[in-house]
């Protein structure tokens, strides 16, 4: 009864972001000649059921992660040339995150797709799904082969945050393999649920086999705690998710888990965390009304085991089960 939200009692609401977290922008270029091109994002997210910017509000003590600002889902600059690239400055999405949603039947959900919940909300994972003070170079493709690297600089804020990220794709088949390491001590906007230091690397694969498409993820987050207090907890993470068109629309289904076998330090009942293991199970029919207008019906369930105070420690599992109905409109 001391849980997260734990009630015996189903919870009805309207809320957004169901299959994509609710955003609007502009995105603009210009030709310089010879090629190169001036490029410019700005992009804040929204709450349609208020009309509240950000995602939600910021998360009270002792997590303390500050409710996003405006532009908090991308502000950038850059500059691209077919030959050599593109090159871009400020508040960019991270290569992890793009990574997870580029490769995921459930996109870039992050209410309902397992890897997304596992890797970015209520994780051990610190850095968010986007990078303030960011320069990130994203090469040419190449017989189907890209890379991008991306550098963040602390500016007071813990860092700098360093990641790298390579893709191929070739016909039905497409790979990718991401790594990052974050140090944020403190947090800043857009930084997830933790204030330790942490690493990780994922690696994604598709299949059309047409009409079944095929996505699967295999990774690994690694805690390390801070500096006055080091750590070295390592947590897998694994999905898998299907898409299959059926009339006009497809159906989706993912699972997957995220588990560790080392100590994991033992947090209170109320807070979001600590999770020896997660395992989330999804499915749903995604409907076409239009190419830009989807209603959808999704079915998910989540279990955890974590580990609690107060003393001695217990291992407490738990679990729930969503149910929603949506539309999503893209413009």
């Amino acid at each position: 009864a001391s849980g997260v939200n734990a009630q015996e009692r189903a919870t009805s609401k309207v809320t957004s972001g169901g299959l994509s977290t609710s955003f609007w922008g502009i995105r603009g270029q210009e030709d310089l000649g010879g090629g190169t091109t001036a490029l410019f994002e700005l992009s804040s997210f929204m709450r349609n059921e208020s009309g509240a910017a950000g995602r939600s509000d910021a998360l009270p003590t002792p997590v303390n992660v500050a409710a996003d600002p405006y532009f908090s889902r991308a502000s950038w600059v850059g500059l691209s040339h077919p030959d050599w690239g593109r090159v871009r400055l400020g508040n960019i999405t991270s290569l992890l995150f793009l990574n997870s949603i580029s490769s995921n039947a459930l996109g870039d959900s992050t209410t309902f797709s397992p890897l997304n919940l596992l890797t970015f909300i209520g994780s051990p994972l610190s850095g968010g799904t986007a990078w303030a003070n960011s320069l990130v170079y994203d090469s040419p493709s190449r017989a189907g082969l890209t890379g991008s690297v991306a550098y963040a600089a602390s500016q007071n804020q813990g860092g700098p945050n360093t990641a790298a990220r390579v893709a191929y794709s070739a016909g039905a088949f497409s790979s990718a393999l991401a790594w990052q390491s974050v140090n944020r001590n403190p947090q800043t906007f857009a930084d997830g649920t933790s204030a330790n230091d942490t690493r990780a690397w994922q690696w994604a694969a598709s299949y059309d086999f047409s009409p079944l498409k095929v996505y699967g993820h295999l990774g690994q987050i690694r805690n390390r705690g801070t500096a006055s207090a080091p750590q070295s907890v390592h947590y897998k993470v694994w999905d898998l998710s299907l898409a299959m068109p059926m009339g006009a629309g497809q159906w989706l289904a993912a699972y997957g888990v995220r588990d560790t076998s080392d100590t994991v330090a033992p947090v209170p009942a109320t807070v979001a965390g600590g999770n020896v293991s997660r395992k989330l199970l999804t499915v749903g029919y995604d409907h076409f009304l239009s190419r830009r207008t989807e209603v959808y019906l999704l079915l998910s369930r989540d279990q955890t085991e974590t580990r609690t105070l107060p003393a001695p420690p217990t291992v407490l599992s738990v679990s729930g089960t969503s149910f929603a109905v949506g539309i999503r409109h893209r413009f």
